[in-house]
């Protein structure tokens, strides 16, 4: 691990990030505490989860309680689709008895 301070990784930016990449822990000093971190990223940890609003959070809770008291459930690849599936409602997915 390599700590350095954040005049110095102004400074030296894209040498840590290059460590980073290259697999070596680079950390943020602020006076003597630790304060953040570079770290490398994978296009898949860009994606953003996608949010649902209220009115569709309190459809998914009801969808859910609905599918218990019918004791099926719908299994969904991606939170992508759970989020498509709660707001055009239940006509996708694979229904499963259980």
């Amino acid at each position: 691990m390599r700590a350095v301070t954040i005049k110095e990784a102004k400074a030296k930016l894209n040498e840590l990030v290059d460590r980073a990449v290259a697999g070596e822990q680079v950390v943020l000093m602020r006076g003597a505490k630790h304060v953040a971190a570079i770290v490398p990223v994978s296009a898949e940890e860009l994606e953003l989860p996608p949010r649902l609003t209220d009115d569709q959070a309190a459809r998914f809770w009801r969808l859910i309680a609905e599918e218990e008291r019918k004791k099926g459930t719908v299994t969904l690849p991606s939170a992508a689709e759970a989020v498509a599936h709660v707001t055009r409602g239940p006509r996708s997915g694979r229904r499963r008895r259980g």
